[in-house]
């Protein structure tokens, strides 16, 4: 399966009295899902990146823009996928960097234990990794749910849609403290049941927080919106 994702991500902030400082950077990338063997249990495929082009606003976009570029262009592992959605790592690679083993541990089951009908609900829990970003702790705790929107005449294809909510680590951090990452998550995807695969998926992002004052600056109240659009070419590239 040939894959091509946009994402657009959005940071500001702004201190009391101040003007608004915003950094954005958009991400383009094409890659491949092989799959390479199937059981009853799980999947084996091969993820390839074969181009991936980022842009940034500002110089420390750009230079945020050119790491990312580095860290994803050319690279490859294999994965397990499971018939409800759960991803992991099939082989330990010492050039897979943490950020995409973090990313890969928190990919749990997305879909329902069982059969559901058009209109029905399920809900996941899905932890963040304990990480920190520009001083905000980014650990946390997605509670999400997921409902079965439609489904076409000769069922072959499901229309998604989910809702969830950020909140912080009960043993990192405090919900009541101002610099805990807060927010919510929206999204939809279309599910190809013939071949175990999403080809289109889309999701919105939006968390918030306070940073600590540095020196004699006040406390920075920070956004991060995060738009992203993935799906399947049916045509090579």
């Amino acid at each position: 399966l040939r894959l091509r994702l946009d994402q657009t991500t959005e940071m500001s902030g702004i201190r009391r009295g101040g003007a608004t400082r915003v950094m954005s950077t958009t991400l383009q990338m094409y890659s491949r899902a092989i799959v390479e063997s199937t059981t009853a249990a799980f999947a084996t495929i091969l993820a390839l990146t074969d181009s991936v082009v980022v842009s940034g606003s500002d110089e420390r976009a750009k230079a945020l823009a050119a790491e990312t570029e580095r860290q994803l262009a050319g690279k490859q592992m294999r994965v397990r996928m499971a018939p409800d959605g759960t991803v992991s790592i099939a082989e330990p690679q010492a050039n897979i960097s943490r950020q995409v083993t973090d990313l890969v541990s928190i990919m749990r089951a997305s879909f329902p234990g069982g059969s559901v009908a058009v209109g029905d609900t399920w809900r996941r829990e899905i932890p963040i990794p304990p990480s920190a970003s520009m001083g905000v702790p980014l650990g946390g705790l997605v509670k999400a749910a997921f409902r079965l929107d439609s489904i076409t005449t000769e069922g072959n294809v499901a229309f998604l849609s989910m809702k969830g909510t950020m909140h912080p680590l009960s043993d990192a951090i405090a919900s009541s403290d101002p610099r805990a990452l807060v927010g919510s998550i929206t999204g939809s995807m279309i599910v190809d049941r013939r071949r175990g695969w999403l080809p289109e998926s889309g999701f919105l992002i939006e968390t918030r927080a306070t940073l600590p004052p540095i020196g004699a600056a006040a406390p920075m109240q920070f956004r991060l919106r995060i738009t992203q659009h993935m799906r399947v070419l049916e045509k090579r590239f």
